[in-house]
């Protein structure tokens, strides 16, 4: 069993309001391809698909018994992760709660990549750590590529994949929607985008740090003006 992109785009704007449902999308896409029960076995010969909760975890407490971690579910989260992210065997593969740990492991690493960083690059570093805990190993063995891939990035436009082509409108409108991936200053000529009037929440890191950078260069566009008026 696979989830539509309509089912996945609305888990994420419900279960995961931090980021933008467009990227968690597409690590769905690159992790799971979709699959609620998905599991990797890492460093071992991989187990046959399980099509339930209850024979998915069964698999994956053998193979952590033999001293294996599981990539689990829909985010393929980590097993050692389970206890920090509070989830059990009877909550781990629940779509809403995965695609939860889901945006609280993303918006961690965000949170310590952001420093110094533009937010699209930070968000690429967040998606590295995702996958390997590294801010670097995840760009060497091509995930970040993946991903990024898998959210339509193409020569700077956003363009839907095979599965992941639904609409943002098959979600429910939800404010705390923020970042979403989008092309590298690479020569590639974005579209602008509309001043925000007034800032985000403090507590929306990923629309606060775009706020924030978008008034700077507001302001030095504006010192600019300032001084070629003067001239």
């Amino acid at each position: 069993m696979s989830y539509s992109a309509a089912t996945i785009l609305a888990l994420a704007a419900s279960c995961a309001p931090g980021v933008a449902p467009q990227t968690v999308a597409a690590i769905i896409r690159t992790e799971s391809r979709g699959q609620p029960f998905a599991l990797n076995v890492n460093g071992a010969r991989q187990p046959a698909q399980q099509t339930n909760a209850a024979d998915a975890g069964a698999v994956a407490r053998h193979y952590i018994a033999a001293d294996y971690s599981v990539d689990l579910g829909l985010g393929q989260i980590n097993s050692r992760n389970m206890r920090w992210l509070g989830l059990t065997w009877d909550t781990v593969f629940d779509p809403c709660t995965n695609v939860a740990a889901l945006g609280r492991v993303l918006t961690a690493n965000y949170s310590a990549a952001r420093p110094g960083r533009d937010p699209q690059h930070a968000l690429r570093v967040a998606l590295s750590m995702y996958n390997t805990g590294s801010p670097s190993r995840g760009f060497r063995n091509g995930y970040v590529a993946k991903v990024v891939a898998n959210a339509g990035v193409v020569d700077g436009g956003l363009s839907g994949t095979a599965e992941f082509s639904a609409s943002t409108s098959a979600a429910p409108e939800n404010p705390g929607i923020t970042m979403n991936l989008a092309s590298q200053n690479m020569g590639v000529q974005m579209l602008p985008v509309p001043a925000r009037q007034e800032p985000p929440p403090s507590w929306n890191v990923f629309e606060r740090a775009a706020f924030e950078r978008q008034s700077r260069l507001l302001t030095a566009e504006q010192q600019a003006e300032q001084e070629r008026a003067r001239s």
